[in-house]
């Protein structure tokens, strides 16, 4: 983790990537009206709602980070985001974490199922079936290491406080 954040917390990365998660909002936002407003098919109605969760995760999750490190001056690491399951916040933990990485696997099983569609309809729909049960099964995975019901957690009181 400390060799990754050598790159990923570097001030250009940083911002290269808080650029990708704005053009993906601003660009995705009109998406979703777009798709509800003509009534789409079922997997593009799966797409648009999994597209809006991650909008709400990203805003979200860029702005609780942006308050832990910036306010509280906080580590964000795996104390960090263990601490959103500790009471009294466990439900907003699951809640959040949850939706926000089912919905990243939702959003590319649409993406996969929209590839294949025409060419292969079968295989389009396999895709997306293999694509949210992976999802739903690493998002399983997460939830429970974060919880700690995989192997013991304990947050630190730093962590507890702020939250």
């Amino acid at each position: 983790m400390d060799a990754a954040r050598l790159v990923y917390r570097h001030p250009v990365v940083e911002m290269a990537v808080m650029l990708a998660f704005l053009v993906q909002i601003v660009t995705g936002v009109p998406l979703i009206l777009e798709i509800w407003a003509k009534r789409k098919d079922f997997v593009h109605q799966l797409q648009a709602a999994s597209g809006l969760i991650m909008v709400l995760f990203i805003l979200l999750h860029v702005a609780s980070i942006a308050m832990a490190r910036l306010v509280f001056n906080l580590d964000t690491n795996f104390d960090f985001a263990a601490a959103g399951f500790v009471a009294p916040w466990t439900w907003a933990g699951y809640g959040f974490y949850g939706a926000g990485v089912f919905a990243l696997f939702t959003h590319f099983g649409c993406i996969f199922y929209d590839v294949f569609k025409k060419s292969n309809k079968p295989v389009g729909w396999l895709l997306l079936i293999v694509t949210l049960g992976l999802g739903g099964y690493l998002t399983y995975l997460l939830l429970t290491m974060y919880s700690g019901h995989l192997y013991p957690v304990v947050v630190p009181e730093a962590y507890r406080v702020s939250m």
